[in-house]
């Protein structure tokens, strides 16, 4: 497995214990954007901009980490 292909693997796995552990996190951070990174929330803000920053910061870069929105309301984001 090639490093990209281990970057999207762990991605995937955030994005999955993200989904499975969602009404925990609703409960916890609702209408918040999320960091999940080896299948744990390491951060969350209102802004994604910040969070963004703060978890390049904190994971040194590291590839993988997965950035939700915890709401039970239809969210659009437009980058």
């Amino acid at each position: 497995m090639d490093i990209h292909e281990e970057h999207k693997a762990e991605f995937e796995r955030n994005q999955r214990w993200f989904i499975e552990h969602f009404e925990n996190i609703l409960k916890k951070y609702r209408d918040k954007f999320v960091a999940v990174w080896n299948q744990r929330v390491i951060e969350a803000d209102d802004n994604l901009e910040v969070l963004s920053k703060n978890v390049k910061s904190k994971t040194r870069g590291a590839k993988g980490v997965y950035f939700g929105y915890a709401s039970d309301k239809p969210v659009e984001i437009v980058l």
